[in-house]
């Protein structure tokens, strides 16, 4: 009996110290999981503008609502055509730098963008990562 309650008293210390770990890697966690999902958006909306040969994109606001962006559809003179996904960070991500002209980054029918850039995320223990757009339209996490 003595043996099967110090077996129990092992585990839950090996249980309790990976909670304190998994709890301190947290907002690493979220910050990588907020810059896939962005990733993620941005390549849809690249292959968007190929399949469907018209301009789509991504808007970027960061204000008192909260830091968040839009899917968008284009149309003509690059006005909002449709709204087709909106994503609000999680509360302990925020955008620390948007570089594109008016916080947007538009692929053309080709796959490229009009405007490369870069937006940089930051998370409640000052880490960051940056996801960068280039001119043909690769999206890449550096």
């Amino acid at each position: 009996m003595t043996e099967i309650l110090v077996i129990i008293g092992i585990i839950g210390i090996v249980i309790g110290i990976g909670l304190l770990t998994l709890k301190a890697l947290q907002p690493d966690i979220q910050l990588s999981g907020a810059v896939r999902e962005l990733v993620s958006d941005l390549r849809l909306a690249g292959q968007l503008s190929v399949t469907e040969q018209v301009n789509h994109g991504i808007i970027f606001y960061s204000d008192s609502l909260g830091d968040r962006y839009q899917m968008v559809k284009y149309g003509e003179n690059d006005q909002v055509l449709e709204l087709l996904k909106t994503k609000e960070l999680p509360e302990e991500i925020n955008f620390t730098e948007i570089n594109f002209t008016n916080s947007r980054v538009i692929f053309n029918p080709y796959g490229a963008v009009k405007e490369s850039g870069s937006v940089v995320l930051i998370n409640s223990r000052g880490a960051t990562t940056t996801c960068e757009v280039r001119p043909s339209g690769l999206v890449k996490i550096k």
